[in-house]
């Protein structure tokens, strides 16, 4: 009786020991962030939301980014056309809809900030009618009265303010997913 009594003791604590590394998991973390991640590319022509704005080239996108639920500790990266390598160091998420931003390390106006857009509708097929939108960024100056205050580790709302709107185009191929930690 009592090495029964010891296996249901030992096995007791093996479960419950499984249960608390499985709460305290990886996917569990990342299932509480707000995140937007994959990449894609568009062909020049004039933008969806504002026809009057229109490019001669396309564009490549990626972005790899994460931050805690409410906007804090924004981290990743991400990629845009010269731009190939920059760090993520804001995310403003609301529903399928993100912002992205951060401080030109390399290329061309280093020490600048940047901000971009993306919408996630939810489509990874080129024979669907709406794809992804990614934007045109915006590099301005670090002190340009644009930034919303506390840039560049808060970013402008996800949909875009008066001073920085998104100026968006369709993904030709790719696929922009966007996680809202609220809407989880």
């Amino acid at each position: 009786m009592r090495k029964f009594v010891l296996v249901a003791v030992v096995l007791a604590a093996v479960v419950g020991a499984s249960v608390a590394y499985s709460a305290s998991s990886p996917s569990a973390k990342l299932q509480k962030q707000d995140r937007v991640w994959g990449g894609g590319d568009w062909s020049g022509g004039c933008s969806v939301n504002d026809p009057s704005i229109c490019i001669p080239n396309g564009r490549n996108v990626a972005v790899d980014a994460h931050a805690e639920g409410d906007g804090s500790d924004a981290a990743g990266n991400s990629a845009y056309a010269a731009f190939t390598s920059r760090s993520v160091t804001c995310l403003s998420v609301d529903g399928n809809t993100a912002a992205i931003g951060g401080v030109n390390i390399a290329g061309a106006n280093v020490g600048w900030g940047y901000v971009e857009y993306f919408v996630d509708r939810g489509t990874t097929s080129p024979a669907t009618v709406q794809q992804d939108l990614g934007s045109l960024i915006y590099v301005i100056p670090l002190d340009d009265p644009s930034w919303p205050a506390g840039f560049p580790y808060v970013c402008p709302p996800a949909g875009g303010s008066p001073t920085l709107p998104p100026v968006y185009f369709e993904l030709d191929g790719g696929d922009i997913a966007v996680q809202d930690a609220a809407a989880s």
